[in-house]
Parts: structure tokens; sequence; C-alpha cells
């Protein structure tokens, strides 16, 4: 298993992470969730100076692995958990 690094989220994550959460839970998560409930979850346009605002006030950990960001999550400031992702792909791996 190549090795992860944990890092804090940085401005320009935000497209990457936004594919992150997409792609999983339309890969993922489809098969917990209803079709309608997948397309309301992570609908297929979205704004993205809202998703950045967002990314920056949740201000991620961010799983590389070999220079791809692999996964990302937040733990707020009252323990609350807003996203926690693998990507798609990675699943199974450990991340």
């Amino acid at each position: 298993m190549n090795d992860i690094s944990i890092r804090k989220y940085q401005a320009g994550d935000e497209t990457t992470l936004r594919k992150l959460f997409f792609t999983t839970i339309r890969n993922i998560n489809i098969n917990d969730y209803s079709l309608s409930q997948v397309k309301a979850w992570a609908p297929e346009t979205y704004d993205l100076e809202a998703w950045s605002e967002k990314m920056s006030s949740n201000n991620p950990f961010v799983a590389m692995m070999d220079d791809e960001i692999v996964g990302y999550a937040d733990l707020q400031d009252k323990g609350l958990i807003a996203h926690f992702f693998c990507h798609w792909q990675y699943q199974g791996r450990g991340i």
C-alpha cells in the first residue's frame, strides 16, 4: 500500500474536492440511496463560489496518495463532521 499523507485544505483544492464528492456519491452512495436522493445530494451543476466558501469554512483535512487527493474530511469546532469522503476508486484501501 502506498503512503498516505494528511494535510490541511488549501485554496485551489475546491474543484478536485467537488469532483471527489460528486463521483463518490454517484458511484458508491448510489448503492444505499435512491437516484432522486443522490441527484439532490450531488447535483450535476453547482455554484463554484458557494462550494469554495463551504470548503473554506469547513477547512477539511485532505488525504493525499502519490500527489493525488484521495479523500477529505472535516471536524468542526463543536464536533460536527460535515463531510467525510474517500475517492470512489480508492475505497477499501484504508484511507
